[in-house]
């Protein structure tokens, strides 16, 4: 068992939980994570945000009606206070699995570790984001969320196999990165998170990020990366169509129930292909800091920039 919590945040957060209809018993749960852990104390953050953030948890909880899950991980320690970079308030963070890249969720806007990791790298290579022009492909989850809301610069496409790029399904563009319809030089920052694991062609998706980049933009993109040993292509195009050289493993796709193929695990030589396809020179961000609920496994955000000439 971990440190009581401080009387002043777990009145606040009881107080902050009744006042948005939260039901007590879910409330005194939630608030009672003594098991937050130890490092709340001292916090940067003052008694009321602290109080706040976990009054927000407790009535997400209750609203989602998600509560014996999350008590559980809670009560049991895989719980803690932070402040996130998606939603820039302190917060309550909450293990769901042992895999935390998926599952370390911001009780607060639903975040997780790789897309708080985008944030903060996005905010350290161009603070100015809000201000540029901005296209991510195939977005999904709280990081693209608060990127379209604070940019209203930033506008996003999906990709589907049957619709032609640059034409819309239900309001929404679609986009291959293999074969862009955006103008050269229209972009400040392309963003794709968890996207080139499942482009086949890679490296001529690359080079039309390079080409629709203004010179001196940014790529700034997720993928997880196998940095302790070589890429490994697990599926390609062959003369009678997609050829399987490894099983097939799909991830989520946000469009497409089925999942997406993955078709490379990129390793340590990732950065040099792109620079071989784009002239992008490649850095990559590794960030760990569970106070901001950067932690888990491939938390790194590679960022390619364009030469200025």
């Amino acid at each position: 068992m971990g440190p009581v919590l401080g009387a002043g945040p777990f009145i606040a957060g009881l107080r902050s939980a009744f006042a948005m209809g939260t039901p007590a018993s879910c409330a005194f749960w939630i608030l009672r994570s003594a098991v937050i852990d130890a490092e709340i104390r001292p916090h940067p953050a003052g008694v009321p945000d602290i109080g706040r953030a976990l009054g927000q948890a407790a009535w997400r909880l209750a609203r989602d009606r998600r509560f014996a899950p999350y008590r559980r991980r809670v009560v049991s320690g895989h719980a803690r206070l932070g402040h996130c970079p998606v939603c820039s308030r302190c917060v309550v963070f909450v293990a769901l699995t042992h895999w935390l890249r998926d599952s370390y969720e911001c009780l607060r806007c639903g975040s997780i570790p790789r897309q708080r990791a985008l944030m903060e790298v996005l905010e350290q290579v161009a603070p100015q984001w809000r201000d540029l022009r901005i296209h991510e492909s195939s977005p999904d989850g709280a990081s693209s969320r608060r990127i379209a809301q604070d940019c209203a610069a930033y506008d996003a496409s999906q990709y589907w196999p049957d619709v032609r790029p640059g034409s819309m399904r239900d309001g929404v563009r679609c986009e291959d990165v293999t074969r862009l319809t955006l103008a050269d030089e229209s972009l400040d920052l392309f963003i794709t998170q968890d996207v080139f694991e499942h482009v086949l062609h890679a490296e001529r998706a690359f080079a039309e990020i390079a080409r629709v980049l203004r010179p001196g933009g940014l790529h700034v993109f997720t993928v997880p990366w196998y940095w302790w040993k070589p890429t490994l292509v697990r599926a390609r195009s062959g003369p009678d169509g997609l050829e399987h050289l490894e099983p097939p493993d799909h991830h989520a796709n946000p469009v497409d129930p089925a999942g997406s193929l993955v078709i490379t695990e990129w390793g340590w030589d990732l950065p040099d292909v792109i620079s071989r396809h784009s002239s992008m020179t490649t850095t990559a961000h590794a960030i760990r800091d569970p106070r901001q609920g950067i932690v888990g496994a491939f938390r790194e955000v590679m960022v390619s920039r364009k030469p200025t000439s």
